[in-house]
């Protein structure tokens, strides 16, 4: 059960009843709204993973297609400077670039073109966003252990508290994103283990990691809101006047 201390304006504001759907979507907007930095968050999120469908949808078809490259580093600038290629294809692609692969027989294509990033990423900002969301709607609390507690149903919450929040959220996390280890460890050694992942296999694997990865980020930046909160309404009682004696 959590804390009196920990249960926050979010909760509260909703009013305890929900009656039909538009009281519905006021609440889930109150809990959205709670914390800023995580509603700024969750929105980059979300224009980040349209964009990944965005960019190459707005170049011609084949413009960006069977290429191979490293990690951490942008390697197709030559592609990049191409007149097809507008501004806001050439900023994703780039950001894309920096961060992944981009091999083309691990991405995901549309209209003839890779995505700016290989399946599994994909996957992972595409689910980590529902993660975040899933975060906004958890009860808040002032460490992220307990607030990825509350993202669970009363009965598996309860079990998290007995065997405690902090071994609860370390084995959520742990099995998130096992599958992705497993698969990729086990490609990585390709060379003895004769094992190439699949597209669908990558994108299923994204599935849990990202999940596991929003909840955790989500938790942690409504972790912070909390603390200021209960820091306020500790500071508010000690500064309370008290009553003279008669």
């Amino acid at each position: 059960m959590v804390p009196g201390a920990m249960l926050s304006a979010q909760d509260s504001s909703t009013g305890g009843g929900v009656d039909g759907p538009v009281d519905a979507l006021r609440a889930v907007w109150t809990k959205m709204l709670w914390s800023k930095a995580l509603l700024v968050m969750f929105g980059l999120t979300i224009f980040w993973v349209v964009s990944l469908f965005a960019a190459p949808l707005s170049i011609p078809p084949r413009e960006f297609s069977f290429t191979e490259g490293g990690a951490n580093v942008v390697d197709h600038w030559d592609i990049y400077a191409k007149p097809s290629f507008n501004w806001f294809a050439k900023v994703i692609y780039t950001v894309g670039d920096a961060q992944c692969h981009q091999l083309w027989y691990r991405s995901l294509w549309i209209n003839g073109n890779q995505f700016p990033i290989d399946a599994r990423m994909t996957s992972l900002y595409i689910f980590g966003a529902f993660g975040l969301f899933w975060a906004m709607m958890a009860a808040p609390a002032a460490s992220a252990s307990q607030g990825i507690a509350n993202g669970f149903p009363g009965r598996i919450r309860r079990w998290a508290e007995n065997m405690g929040v902090e071994k609860f959220a370390l084995l959520v996390v742990f099995a998130g994103l096992l599958p992705i280890g497993i698969d990729g460890f086990t490609q990585l050694f390709s060379a003895v283990t004769h094992y190439e992942s699949t597209n669908a296999m990558r994108i299923l694997t994204g599935v849990p990691g990202g999940l596991v990865s929003g909840l955790l980020l989500g938790m942690m930046v409504k972790a912070i809101k909390q603390f200021d909160v209960e820091y306020r309404v500790m500071r508010a009682r000690t500064s309370l006047p008290t009553p003279d004696k008669e």
